[in-house]
């Protein structure tokens, strides 16, 4: 009957415990890194043993002794549902991506080219006279970023900025009433050449330009 009672005790959790001492313990197979990889004939796959060199366990595998870690790479977490995060013209195969090592690196290059691409600050161009022109984009650029009117607490008092040759150069679109677009051009240090064939009705002629880092 107290035998009873006592394993009620212990499944209720009223504060009985097992003994345990360094005889009830049970160990696994030892061997230093040396001895354990020699060991690769007649070993069972899912075989166990510690090793003394690392102090790690390590199990037998169908590719040789494997470590045994709870931590997992990026490869090795699969996704709950595959999915093509890229399914965009051009993606080769548009296959889906089945671990999360798989998904960053499709979505990587999207992300780093939409980071490379930026727009420079306002630029006044004088359309008041038909004519040829150049304009210098680049020194538009680091002329506004590296004189901020104000800043935040403790940011520098200059913008970083790229060299010029850092840098591709668009017009992505321009007033084909007030600019010559078929002879508009841009040299590798950013210099605009332009033609004004025609004066703007109102102040909302347009040029943009875009800056991609290379």
């Amino acid at each position: 009957m107290k035998r009873k009672l006592l394993i009620v005790a212990m499944m209720m959790g009223w504060g009985a415990h097992a003994q345990i001492d360094s005889n009830s313990l049970m160990g696994l197979p030892t061997a230093t890194n040396a001895e354990m990889t020699a060991l690769t004939t007649g070993v069972g796959i899912g075989s166990l043993l510690f090793n003394t060199t690392d102090q790690r366990v390590y199990r037998f595998t169908n590719t040789g002794w494997q470590a045994e870690t709870d931590s997992q790479n990026a490869s090795q977490v699969s996704l709950v549902t595959n999915v093509d995060v890229d399914n965009v013209t051009g993606d080769p195969g548009a296959t889906n991506e089945t671990t999360v090592e798989e998904v960053v690196q499709a979505i990587a290059p999207i992300t780093s080219r939409a980071a490379r691409v930026f727009y420079p600050p306002s630029i006044a161009i004088d359309a008041s006279t038909n004519g040829t022109f150049t304009l210098d984009l680049y020194a538009q650029y680091t002329a506004q970023f590296a004189t901020p009117v104000t800043s935040s607490t403790g940011a520098p008092a200059a913008i970083p900025v790229y060299a010029a040759t850092d840098l591709y150069y668009y017009v992505t679109f321009a007033d084909n009433t007030v600019f010559n677009v078929n002879t508009m051009s841009i040299n590798a240090n950013g210099v605009l050449t332009y033609t004004i064939i025609g004066q703007p009705t109102d102040l909302n002629a347009l040029i943009n330009v875009v800056f991609v880092v290379k």
